[in-house]
């Protein structure tokens, strides 16, 4: 039996927030006392969430242990750790940066209505989709954001330069990727009901420049999903696009989108978000709401496919940390293929077989198309097993705030 954190029941009185200044902000959390967290002023309603209890004990039979470190009630979503240790989050439209244990705030996105007169409470912001940006700090140090349509360069001094607009309010978490020359990457993430062209963007190191590095035809696709560089290949860049039959596959570039790779057979078996990359295999976790979920791999070196476990409900953000383990999160939504109504922390030192380490419960609130799915996702940047920012929403414990915390193997496992 694997150790499962179980959630409480939500403390619904703590749920409704006022509208919080952040100019005080300060999440200082110790590390031997996780629950004592200070978020906001005392004179300043906090948007707080009852918290999961995890139980911290290894499980008879080996495999995992999953401890929550810090928690962090006024950090929607994480969006980055950088090499030198600085994290990039957000709270709506606020931009915060931690530096060792002190959070800050940077500035605000430019207000937006209607959505942004609903940011009031946690509930409306979820309604209204006013904690949805991007984040993304590249090497040469510059700042890029995303929300409401609108590519932004952010400056440390609060200042917010657009860059381009986009179709689609942002892009999905995780999907911004730097080239070996410091180039950003992302492409476009909407509805796309039409299936109208999608793009994917190239930014220069120093934010001064946009171009659009590759377009998709007019019904060839409905979005996509993320650009990722390869770790094995660094001059390999890998786009996962979706969403409908004959529309998902996997594109590959070592040239900067002068020209593309296609694999896979547009089914549901090559629907995915994140990749995962080890020297001899491309692995995922399929992202089906409509059919059987699976961990696959395929062969780099003949592209040969492997379908491997079933996975009880779909599958959105994953990561390997620096330590070498694989880390991945299941999403509770609606469709034939959701089997649970429970968002899983799953584990793998090998990127194909999995073990659930650690479970959030879907929040009673509905429908999940104005509420939101149960989802867990993790920053991109290098983080090791010991030390990872998590962050959730539509979930017992984790809906709006964020948690780092510590996944080990038990020693008899």
């Amino acid at each position: 039996m694997i150790l499962i954190q179980r959630s409480r029941k939500p403390d619904l009185g703590r749920w409704f927030g006022g509208r919080t200044s952040l100019s005080a902000l300060l999440l200082k959390v110790s590390s031997e006392n996780p629950s004592k967290t200070l978020a906001f002023p005392p004179d300043r309603p906090t948007l707080g969430v009852a918290m999961a209890e995890c139980e911290n004990k290894p499980d008879a039979s080996g495999g995992w242990t999953f401890r929550v470190l810090e928690r962090f009630p006024g950090v929607t979503l994480v969006h980055q750790v950088t090499p030198d240790g600085t994290v990039w989050a957000s709270r709506n439209r606020w931009i915060l940066r931690r530096e060792g244990d002190r959070w800050t705030p940077v500035t605000r996105f430019p207000f937006r209505p209607p959505r942004d007169l609903f940011e009031v409470t946690r509930l409306s912001a979820r309604a209204s989709r006013a904690d949805k940006c991007n984040l993304f700090a590249n090497s040469n140090g510059k700042i890029l954001g995303i929300r409401d349509s609108v590519v932004y360069a952010v400056g440390l001094d609060g200042s917010m330069r657009e860059i381009l607009k986009i179709q689609g309010d942002s892009v999905l978490h995780r999907g911004i990727c730097e080239d070996r020359q410091g180039w950003i990457y992302f492409g476009e993430y909407s509805r796309n009901s039409e299936r109208a062209p999608v793009r994917i963007f190239r930014l220069s190191p120093d934010l001064q420049s946009a171009e659009t590095a590759y377009e998709f035809a007019p019904g060839t696709l409905r979005h996509v999903h993320a650009v990722m560089r390869d770790p094995f290949d660094p001059e390999a860049l890998w786009t996962t696009v979706g969403d409908e039959e004959g529309e998902c596959h996997f594109y590959r570039t070592d040239n900067r989108f002068r020209t593309l790779d296609r694999l896979g057979d547009g089914t549901q078996i090559w629907r995915a978000v994140g990749l995962l990359f080890t020297s001899d295999h491309v692995c995922w976790l399929t992202d089906s709401h409509i059919h059987q979920n699976h961990a696959c791999r395929m062969r780099r070196s003949d592209g040969h496919l492997e379908i491997g476990p079933e996975v009880d409900t779909s599958t959105w953000f994953s990561t390997t940390t620096t330590d070498g383990l694989h880390v991945a999160f299941t999403t509770v939504e609606k469709g034939p293929a959701i089997h649970r109504d429970e968002s899983s922390v799953l584990a793998s030192e090998d990127a194909f077989n999995w073990e659930e380490v650690a479970s959030f419960k879907k929040d009673f609130w509905r429908p999940y198309s104005v509420f939101k799915y149960g989802i867990i996702c993790c920053p991109s940047g290098p983080m090791r097993s010991d030390s990872l920012y998590l962050s959730g929403e539509g979930l017992v414990g984790l809906d709006g705030c964020s948690l780092r915390v510590s996944i080990e193997r038990n020693a008899c496992g």
